[in-house]
């Protein structure tokens, strides 16, 4: 159902739908509806007068019917309505009113236009209509009549079920997301404070420079992060503030490269990438005495992104077990991010050698 659900979000988006649209794909639905209740309910030995007219009769309760119950009377359910059962009754009861009225004018038009004087069948219970009005209500027609219009009206009820379980699965899955990265950015935000502090206590002179960095940083998480796109050259500016934050506090044996190639442009999630950096720092560091190297590739080919990031163990990271394993709550998230917002069209790799991690990202910019 959820396949559906997504694949009817392709033709008819929940948000930025204009009017004119909207109105477009109901008189499409509705063109199509009338077609295929031309060709069950018609009858080829009546003429096409007596099959226009019982065409149009179904399809005009239909709607009325549809509108009614999705626009009208559901709502009435849905929210707090002390009256809703009287004024359910009352629009029920405008309902079945509506049905016997319009069968009543069809039957009328369809022999005062003798509409039937060509067939040679037999008509004679719908002459019964036409000679007493009541006798619709008399004969019990109007119960399968009922029944004849919901299950002829059952396509449109159908669409608008999955667009409203579309909806359900569209708002469920933001929740999520918006969950995550509330969850990602006080993660972030008490790694770099953690990193001012540590210059901070050892009264290093960079330390101005690191609180301008970490402003830039912090306009971004506090503002632009929020935003369900940004910019890849924003993205790509705010890592670069990130990766220099982190050198300004590390080892002058950490050497860390980071290159950009190709035409930046497009969009991406915010913060979608910082955690693999921030984890390529956290696995790197550890031991003062070692060569450590953090490589970072950002590279864009057409409307792809391919990020890499390669990164030496330390020998803490080695030789604790707790350690090895690569990531936390950060890299959890980010999965269930990239799953979420990139489903089936995205690849990550993540390679936990013997003295390095290895992470390959691939994804569609928006």
């Amino acid at each position: 159902m959820e396949n559906i659900a997504k694949l009817f979000l392709k033709i008819y988006p929940l948000e930025r739908v204009s009017v004119k649209r909207r109105i477009l794909l109901h008189c499409i639905f509705w063109g199509v509806m009338f077609v295929g209740l031309w060709h069950t309910f018609g009858n080829s030995l009546a003429g096409i007068g007596y099959n226009f007219i019982t065409a149009s009769y179904l399809l005009i309760l239909n709607i009325i019917y549809f509108y009614t119950i999705t626009y009208i009377i559901v709502p009435l359910w849905s929210n707090y309505n002390k009256y809703k059962y009287i004024t359910t009754t009352l629009y029920i009861s405008a309902l079945i009113l509506s049905l016997s009225i319009l069968f009543y004018i069809r039957a009328q038009f369809i022999f005062d236009n003798d509409l039937l004087k060509d067939t040679k069948l037999d008509f004679r219970y719908l002459k019964r209509f036409y000679n007493d009005y009541a006798y619709f209500f008399n004969s019990g027609y109007f119960i399968s009549g009922i029944l004849e219009i919901f299950l002829t009206a059952l396509p449109a009820f159908f669409i608008k079920l999955t667009r409203s379980l579309a909806k359900s699965f569209s708002e469920k899955k933001q929740v999520e997301i918006d969950y995550l990265r509330s969850q990602i950015n006080p993660h972030f935000l008490t790694n770099t404070l953690n990193n001012i502090y540590s210059l901070s206590v050892t009264d290093d002179k960079r330390n101005s420079d690191a609180i301008l960095s970490l402003s830039s940083l912090l306009d971004y998480v506090l503002y632009e992060s929020n935003r369900p796109t940004i910019s890849l050259e924003k993205e790509v500016n705010f890592l670069s503030n990130f990766i220099e934050l982190e050198k300004m506090r590390n080892t002058k044996r950490l050497q860390v490269n980071f290159e950009v190639e190709g035409d930046i442009h497009g969009n991406i999630p915010p913060m979608i990438l910082v955690t693999f950096v921030e984890n390529a720092f956290k696995h790197c560091i550890g031991d003062l005495y070692s060569n450590s190297f953090i490589k970072i590739l950002l590279k864009v080919d057409d409307d792809k992104l391919y990020f890499e990031v390669e990164n030496s163990k330390s020998n803490l990271t080695i030789n604790n077990n707790q350690r090895k394993t690569f990531g936390g709550i950060g890299l959890t998230n980010v999965k269930k991010r990239l799953t979420n917002l990139f489903p089936n069209t995205h690849s990550l790799q993540i390679e936990n050698q013997e003295n390095q991690f290895i992470i390959k990202l691939q994804l569609g910019l928006i």
